[in-house]
């Protein structure tokens, strides 16, 4: 499943996590109420850094012995990269809408390990070349359409659309991993410091549906990078949810057909997967230039717990079960 993974790392890299400055007041221009929208224009490039952490520990259950003794219990992962990933902005095809394509580039692991028992690697030394090699080959491109409020009508991934109403709840509401492209979905209402909105988005998978609320607040002004900005903070959570081996053979067959992600068509008919998540919360910060439309930074952090359990896997006897616990921060600086 190496597209697939790579697809979680992805989102990860864009959509999840980091910790923002805390709330108060700071010199800056006067929170004015005004109407807010995104500056997207047609044919705009907007490139940002990033900086991403991640842990993640995994502990296996019992069953984990019946496929080999040995096996330890437990698996941590630590990681710490940078990347630079840029949006391509062009004129949509209805009125109001806009193309925005997003690449990465310039993926770094500054630092990271997996530790399985005596079992260790560095992330960190692998070939630079071999890394973007990688990417290259298995990372797909993705295309949202939005409007200038950024909210997400579609998303096309290598050229298929993907027909997910506010898949990610816009571009800044924590979805099913922290999802953040450079900002909140903006209100309609004329709004200024102090004031706030609240948006409610729903991401399916097969017959499931993932509700998301959040609620963004403008809580001051603030010069960062030479921009005098606004600091929207977002407050989102997503509902708890399960979604099983069918749920998700659904979801690859609308993303293209199960037979395009490697090794998803040698699974026996007698699999069976299940993947449970606590509800999640995420918190992000947002400084947004209200002149320009553009967000001169974003950083979120975000918290998962899930545990997966799979069974009718040959050659063992019941189920197997694991559990996932990690943490994510991201900032994200524009730098053009």
């Amino acid at each position: 499943m190496k597209r697939s993974a790579l697809l979680l790392v992805a989102a990860v890299a864009l959509l999840v996590a980091g910790c923002g400055s805390g709330e108060g007041s700071a010199a800056g221009i006067p929170g004015v109420a005004r109407p807010l929208a995104y500056s997207l224009t047609g044919d705009v490039e907007l490139s940002y850094h990033g900086e991403m952490e991640m842990e993640m520990t995994t502990t296996f259950g019992d069953e984990i012995t019946s496929i080999d003794p040995s096996m330890p219990s437990t698996m941590s992962t630590q990681m710490d990269m940078s990347f630079d990933t840029t949006y391509r902005i062009e004129s949509g095809s209805e009125p109001g809408t806009y193309r925005v394509t997003m690449t990465l580039d310039d993926i770094d692991i500054d630092d990271g390990v997996v530790e399985m028992g005596d079992y260790s690697v560095d992330l960190s030394d692998m070939p630079q070349g071999e890394l973007d090699a990688a990417m290259a080959a298995q990372m797909p491109e993705f295309v949202y359409v939005i409007d200038e409020k950024g909210t997400i009508l579609s998303v096309e991934m290598d050229g298929t659309v993907i027909d997910v109403q506010g898949l990610l709840g816009g571009t800044s509401s924590a979805g099913l991993g922290g999802g953040q492209m450079w900002g909140p979905e903006l209100p309609d209402e004329i709004v200024g410091v102090g004031d706030s909105w609240t948006t409610t988005s729903e991401e399916s998978f097969g017959d499931i549906a993932i509700v998301t609320e959040a609620t963004h607040k403008i809580i001051r002004t603030e010069e960062r990078a030479g921009h005098d900005t606004w600091v929207i903070r977002t407050d989102a959570t997503t509902d708890g949810y399960t979604i099983n081996w069918d749920d998700m053979i659904a979801m690859f067959e609308e993303m293209g057909g199960i037979g395009e992600i490697e090794g998803m068509d040698e699974m026996p008919t007698s699999f069976q997967m299940a993947m449970r998540s606590s509800p999640t919360t995420t918190t992000s910060y947002t400084w947004l230039d209200p002149s320009l439309g553009q967000a001169v930074a974003t950083e979120v952090m975000a918290n998962m717990s899930m545990t997966v359990e799979m069974g009718g896997i040959p050659g063992m006897m019941g189920s197997f079960s694991m559990d996932m616990d990690g943490y994510t921060s991201l900032v994200l600086e524009l730098s053009n």
